[in-house]
């Protein structure tokens, strides 16, 4: 996966709800969204380049290569059409699992910061680590100026505060996030989807996605699974997780009707 700028334009979108109904409408039938969005205009956009730079965007922020996460997002999408927090978390995952910069930036910045207890989350603690991720890779060396830079790290800023992560106008600040169960369910059962995952939960990098401090998740996992949402062996210090659920039935195993 190669680095890109996608966060900018995530970041320009003034309505996230435009994302989260358009996912489904792709998954099902590209076609059909495109008379919508491109032909008919539905979604407003001023210029037909416009409308086609948000089709290219959908497609790479939320279209996963494995038919299985794109199944359970479209499913839950629609279904999550009425909790706009859960969709923007379940946006979160899904953009994290696609965009190589917003995954690192969230693991190794916000994410790191969140757990420290911060209150602040200053840009430029995101510009920092955008100059000296540029520094050790090669294929951004001299790609990206500083005012892309600065684009990029306000950009992604805004991406977090309209994903209810964090707050402020001038200066942002962190939001706590509430992982409910069935949230948390939903993330573990996407979770086993993934391909080279570690075989400890415990000890692979997109566990601190959940939002839950280390010394709590094995706890909260355990009541997961007791309620059969998702599959858990643990034996020692090794957690290895499990879906309980196919895409198709996870509305049903989990939030309890189809």
């Amino acid at each position: 996966m190669n680095y890109n700028t996608d966060i900018n334009i995530l970041g320009g979108i003034p309505n996230y709800q435009l994302l989260y109904i358009g996912l489904p409408l792709l998954i099902s039938n590209e076609a059909s969204l495109k008379q919508v969005l491109v032909s008919k205009n539905e979604y407003n956009f001023r210029t037909e380049r416009s409308r086609q730079r948000f089709l290219t965007l959908l497609k790479s922020a939320l279209i996963s290569d494995n038919e299985k996460i794109n199944m359970l997002a479209s499913n839950l999408f629609q279904f999550l059409k009425d909790d706009e927090p859960s969709q923007a978390l379940l946006f979160f995952w899904l953009f994290s699992l696609n965009n190589k910069l917003f995954y690192e930036l969230n693991r190794d910045v916000y994410l790191k910061f969140y757990f420290q207890g911060r209150m602040e989350f200053p840009k430029e603690d995101v510009i920092a680590y955008l100059k000296d991720l540029i520094s050790r890779t090669p294929e951004l060396k001299g790609r990206w100026s500083d005012n892309t830079i600065d684009t990029i790290a306000y950009k992604y800023l805004s991406v977090l505060k309209k994903l209810h992560l964090l707050k402020g106008s001038r200066k942002k600040t962190f939001e706590l996030v509430n992982v409910n169960d069935k949230m948390l369910a939903v993330y573990l059962n996407l979770y086993s989807y993934l391909k080279n995952t570690k075989s400890n939960f415990l000890d692979d990098e997109f566990s601190s996605f959940s939002f839950t401090p280390k010394e709590n998740l094995v706890e909260r996992i355990k009541r997961v699974a007791k309620k059969d949402w998702i599959i858990m062996n643990f034996a020692g210090s090794n957690l290895k997780i499990e879906n309980a659920y196919e895409p198709n039935d996870i509305i049903n195993g989990i939030f309890g009707r189809s």
